[in-house]
């Protein structure tokens, strides 16, 4: 019986701290993808980092830190000096020239036959008028950053900074913690893993350059207004597959269709054009030494998250899903290809 009673006390105190475990991870949810957007950052300047010290030949590690952060700073306040103003301008009349053309878009729909006739079977047509035109003009309103966004963009800008000055030490305490018998597994699943998200980041980045020029350049010659907001938008959300090419066309193609349907029709053209050479030329050269990320489990774990933690989620799902494989190309590495020999 004093047996049975210390094995049910066990028992129940693993429950206790298993649930008080997953209880505290699901609180801190929003935290640990915010923690995982810092590590991506630091990632991308421990790469930068290395890149300057083989290129200049530079054996300080702190000296080519403080060079990437300087040239970091110095680009950026350039941009903004030379750029800043105008792209405030832009983007603030990106916001009332979408709301006018949502309207004008609403308007146009609501006088054509078929959206009449749609309108008219519906239980309540006054409803759906309604919902139409506020789904039309909140588009606009959700370009623009929330105030909880901007704290988390600086949270993650610290992180990334913080993580990318002392690696080594993050690691060294890493190791302290890990149990002697799985460390160098489960250090040879970071090492992967860091392998496989570095190389996604870069043909990603590259993906997103020629997609923001591309959009910029056709949207011009069609002289759609705003071509240069309109393709820093469709460049920025290259980053998340799958959902953002369909994101990025919505602006642009609302603001060719208040202009004419034939605009309208030649920018969603532009838009699935570029989006297929990226596809086809584009990630093949850019991602020809890794396995590009599978689109279905990419979109799973997009829809997963989706209903857990929102955009954050959706937006991080692809180098989420690219240190998942890295981690299971550990376990299941994938067999070398049998090399051909001449008899």
């Amino acid at each position: 019986m004093e047996e049975f009673k210390k094995r049910a006390t066990f028992v129940v105190l693993i429950v206790v701290v298993s649930s008080g475990l997953l209880f505290l991870l699901w609180e801190a949810r929003y935290m640990l993808l915010l923690l995982f957007a810092g590590l991506i950052g630091a990632l991308m300047l421990t790469t930068l980092t290395t890149w300057f010290q083989s290129w200049f030949h530079i054996r300080s590690r702190g000296l080519a830190y403080t060079l990437v952060l300087c040239a970091g700073i110095a680009a950026l306040t350039i941009g903004i000096w030379l750029r800043g103003p105008a792209l405030a301008q832009q983007f603030g009349k990106f916001h009332a020239d979408i709301t006018v053309a949502a309207h004008q878009l609403s308007t146009r729909l609501q006088q054509q036959k078929w959206t009449r006739w749609i309108i008219e079977q519906s239980t309540d047509s006054t409803q759906v008028s309604r919902t139409l035109s506020f789904a039309l003009t909140g588009i606009g309103g959700a370009m623009y950053l929330t105030a909880s966004t901007v704290v988390g963009l600086f949270l993650v800008a610290m992180t990334s900074l913080y993580l990318a000055a002392e690696p080594d030490f993050y690691l060294r305490g890493i190791r302290r913690i890990l149990p002697a018998s799985h460390r160098v597994t489960i250090e040879t699943c970071l090492a992967s893993a860091k392998k496989m998200l570095r190389i996604w980041l870069l043909a990603k980045f590259l993906s997103m350059l020629i997609i923001g020029v591309f959009v910029t350049i056709g949207l011009f010659a069609l002289r759609i207004p705003l071509a240069g907001t309109l393709g820093i938008i469709a460049g920025l959300l290259t980053f998340i597959p799958n959902l953002g090419p369909i994101l990025s066309v919505v602006p642009a193609a609302m603001l060719a269709f208040a202009i004419s349907p034939t605009k309208g029709f030649l920018t969603i053209a532009l838009f699935v054009f570029a989006h297929l050479l990226e596809g086809n030329v584009v990630t093949p050269i850019a991602e020809r030494k890794i396995v590009t990320l599978p689109p279905a489990l990419t979109l799973a774990i997009q829809l997963l998250l989706a209903t857990v933690t929102g955009v954050l989620g959706v937006a991080l799902a692809a180098p989420l899903t690219a240190v998942l494989l890295g981690v299971l190309g550990v376990f299941y590495p994938t067999e070398p290809k049998m090399q051909s020999t001449s008899t």
